[in-house]
């Protein structure tokens, strides 16, 4: 097995440690609502405190970034980039399709990507130039390719609503076969498994929210970008697909629905 993946599982089982003492199907959690709004849980910050402490004991020289806890430089071009929950508000609801998410950007270039959802068993990986596996199976997405006949997931309508993207989001799903409210890293598995076609985002976006799955969607032969158009960067809309249907969905959008690309990128 390649070593960084190695070691990049080996993180997913310490957060699974954590993670899991703490969830309970159906039991609720308090959250705190950060500067951002986003929401933070006391197990977001233990969970991500024990893989930095994990990369400085086997890694000194590299890098970490992390939602809650920022950046720490390291000596070198290798940067661990983690989401210890990804979908907070899953989590702390007792729902399951929360995700740990660790990716390991070199010079640049996310090379492997771990995306871990305990609660559910399972665990997707990537290592660039060598596709995208779960449980042994390697994922592809889907081969849709009219907007008519594809399956969309979306951040939920009171994130729309709040972002003023409202009309957007019912042109989009009204142009579709079908839709549901699921976003976050466990859509983007969806997407990479085939088993949706189409994932819009809501709200602002950030590097740990799409190192470790804009890398499983390529390996699976889908695409992340910024809903506008191009690389996604800090701060943007994030849209996943299988690569086919980018250009439909912008179109029934609109460039100019994406308020938030319109702000200047947050240095990483």
């Amino acid at each position: 097995m390649n070593q960084d993946l190695e070691f990049a599982n080996y993180l997913a089982d310490l957060a699974a440690g954590v993670t899991m003492a703490a969830f309970g199907f159906g039991e609720r959690q308090s959250v705190e609502r950060k500067a951002d709004r986003t929401v933070v849980t006391a197990t977001d910050q233990l969970a991500e405190r024990v893989i930095r402490a994990a990369v400085r004991a086997e890694y000194p020289d590299d890098g970490v970034r992390g939602e809650e806890d920022g950046l720490a430089q390291g000596g070198n071009d290798r940067i661990w980039v983690i989401d210890p929950i990804d979908g907070t508000r899953m989590f702390a609801e007792g729902i399951p399709m929360w995700t740990t998410l660790i990716a390991l950007r070199t010079a640049g270039e996310v090379v492997v990507g771990v995306a871990d959802a305990p609660a559910l068993g399972e665990r997707v990986t990537a290592v660039r130039g060598e596709g995208a596996w779960s449980e042994g199976r390697q994922l592809h997405v889907s081969s849709v390719a009219t907007l008519a006949d594809a399956f969309v997931l979306h951040a939920s309508v009171e994130e729309f609503v709040e972002e003023g993207q409202l009309d957007g989001l019912v042109r989009l799903v009204t142009s579709t076969r079908g839709s549901r409210g699921m976003a976050d890293a466990w859509g983007h598995l969806l997407v990479a498994r085939g088993a949706a076609d189409v994932l819009v985002e809501a709200s602002e976006c950030f590097e740990w929210d799409w190192a470790a799955t804009g890398l499983i969607l390529s390996e699976a032969g889908g695409a992340i970008s910024a809903v506008r158009g191009g690389s996604p960067t800090d701060g943007c809309r994030l849209l996943a697909t299988n690569g086919l249907l980018d250009d439909q969905v912008r179109a029934v959008l609109g460039h100019g629905s994406d308020t938030n690309a319109a702000r200047p990128p947050i240095s990483p």
